[in-house]
């Protein structure tokens, strides 16, 4: 069986994280204000590692929902 490329939604998915953790470092690059008593920088990262499971589960899900799709079509 041939691979097939992911779906459009399930790589912007995948991307969601990457992006928010990498590329927004001038957005909270900073300790003050705290969350939690946490610095925010530190928070907001700790924060997307949560996001980012919830991220690649839906991901997951739009998959495996595209394979059963495709394997009912044939």
């Amino acid at each position: 069986m041939p691979v097939k490329p992911p779906s459009l939604l399930a790589l912007v998915l995948g991307l969601i994280p990457f992006l928010a953790m990498c590329f927004s470092v001038a957005l909270w690059d900073r300790v003050n204000p705290t969350v939690f008593g946490l610095p925010f920088n530190l928070a907001w990262l700790l924060g997307w590692i949560v996001l980012s499971t919830l991220c690649l589960w839906a991901a997951y899900r739009v998959e495996s929902r595209r394979d059963r799709e495709d394997r009912g079509a044939r």
